[in-house]
């Protein structure tokens, strides 16, 4: 792709997540005077979304600057994720609110289960594992980088056939679920417990580019492993929104990494300049 077609994609990806946000809102307006409060768009569900409204720009920043590096393309693809979960969320509402009931995502909703893993396992791991030169630490990362990659399909894949009663339609059964295979919830579950330690193995190639790096990358690590912290710490108190809410333990195990990390980068920056615990921390 030439440099001038990669700006023109991400400012357009970048579009697109706006418009996707702003269409959120619409439905919102659209359903203000419904009396019932259950039945009403919840503006401060839609709030949640904005500070992940911060991808697909900086994304498109990154990607129009240097196309090559994935990093920019990780943020916007996990920003329109982020995007459709948003306006998603405001469509059935205003459904709910119209009708009285949510019919016409049960199939959508019963594909697309598992959909928050793809927005976490680009953060969460690949981010980490690209981050800041868009390659990885070394050639040996090349299979975790597989598995993960694996790990991040399988899920949302086997998610489509568990049987069982299908999340945020009450009565209502997966109709892709294969009632003669209930083992399928375990492999669901194991699934779902790889995502993490993916997770938290990720943090270990943070620490070891930290060592092995100069010190523009370290303080570009910095930077990221604060700015994780702080997402980390801050989704899981936000409960308006389901796909957040099923995203939650991936979150926590996402600042729980950077908090272990954390004392070995500044440890081992100690180690190299015992001044070093002079400098403030970004």
């Amino acid at each position: 792709m030439g440099h001038r077609a990669a700006v023109w994609l991400a400012w357009l990806l970048a579009g697109l997540s706006v418009v996707m946000y702003a269409a959120s809102f619409v439905f919102a307006f659209l359903v203000l005077n419904v009396a019932d409060p259950v039945k009403r768009v919840s503006i401060g569900g839609l709030l949640v979304y904005l500070p992940f409204l911060a991808f697909p720009i900086v994304g498109a920043l990154v990607a129009s600057k240097r196309p090559r590096n994935p990093i920019g393309w990780i943020c916007l693809t996990s920003g329109l994720f982020w995007m459709f979960f948003a306006i998603g969320d405001a469509s059935n509402a205003y459904e709910l609110a119209r009708t009285g009931t949510v019919t016409s995502s049960v199939t959508i909703d019963a594909l697309t289960q598992a959909i928050w893993v793809p927005p976490v396992g680009l953060l969460g791991i690949y981010m980490i594992l690209l981050f800041p030169e868009g390659r990885l630490p070394s050639r040996r990362w090349r299979p975790f980088a597989w598995f993960c990659g694996a790990v991040m399909v399988l899920i949302p894949v086997v998610f489509v056939f568990v049987p069982g009663p299908l999340e945020d339609h009450p009565g209502v059964r997966n109709p892709f679920g294969l009632e003669q295979y209930p083992w399928l919830q375990g492999v669901a579950a194991f699934g779902v417990l790889l995502l993490p330690l993916c997770v938290l193995i990720s943090a270990l190639s943070m620490v070891l580019r930290y060592r092995r790096s100069g010190t523009e990358v370290r303080e570009q690590i910095k930077w990221l492993a604060f700015a994780a912290s702080f997402v980390g710490g801050d989704v899981p108190k936000r409960r308006d929104c389901p796909h957040l809410r099923a995203g939650t333990l991936f979150w926590r195990g996402q600042d729980t990494r950077f908090v272990l990390a954390d004392p070995w980068l500044h440890a081992d920056e100690l180690r190299r300049d015992p001044h070093s615990h002079r400098l403030r921390r970004p």
